[in-house]
């Protein structure tokens, strides 16, 4: 939280958008990472497009945020990491957010095809009108989202990619839908 206790969307904006209406809290959450370097490049991403709130959800190591590859990953953006938490569960980490959006791969689009929406960031973020606060999860490196994680959601996104290679690297990923 930042200016008097209001969330801010960007670390260079103030508690309100460019058009004067109030910022939207954001959060970006890695489920069951894996690779202290993608921990790294996610919170340099994240630094970069002007977030700030990272949450680790069950990593495989909980030591990962103060990895020697996290640390060289960020290239800088070492305060996120020092901010960043670590929660047990998804549902602590989505606890009071208005909205949360899963993000998959082709292969989490099958699977949430069944129960969830599949909607691409951009065209989605342009149809939504006020919202409070978002959450953005993402998956493991290997796996992607669970099932029930996916059902956690309230909509899936997935970044438009070559339909034969649609694997992107997780700090790709989150810097995508950072930009979007």
């Amino acid at each position: 939280k930042r200016g008097g206790g209001r969330p801010s969307t960007r670390l260079y904006a103030s508690a309100r958008d460019d058009d004067g209406a109030p910022a939207t809290k954001t959060r970006f959450v890695l489920v069951q990472t894996r690779h202290p370097g993608n921990v790294g490049a996610a919170a340099r991403a994240l630094l970069t497009m002007g977030f700030d709130e990272l949450v680790l959800v069950d990593p495989a190591d909980r030591k990962i945020l103060n990895m020697q590859k996290a640390i060289d990953g960020a290239s800088g953006a070492r305060g996120i990491l020092e901010r960043a938490t670590i929660e047990d569960s998804l549902a602590a980490a989505l606890e009071g957010f208005e909205l949360r959006c899963a993000t998959g791969m082709p292969t989490d689009m099958a699977r949430a095809r069944a129960t969830q929406v599949f909607r691409e960031p951009r065209a989605y973020f342009q149809s939504l009108k006020d919202v409070g606060s978002v959450a953005f999860v993402f998956g493991n490196e290997r796996l992607g989202l669970a099932e029930e994680d996916l059902a956690t959601c309230d909509v899936v996104l997935g970044i438009p990619t070559n339909p034969n290679f649609g694997s992107l690297n997780l700090a790709s990923a989150v810097q995508l839908v950072a930009y979007d």
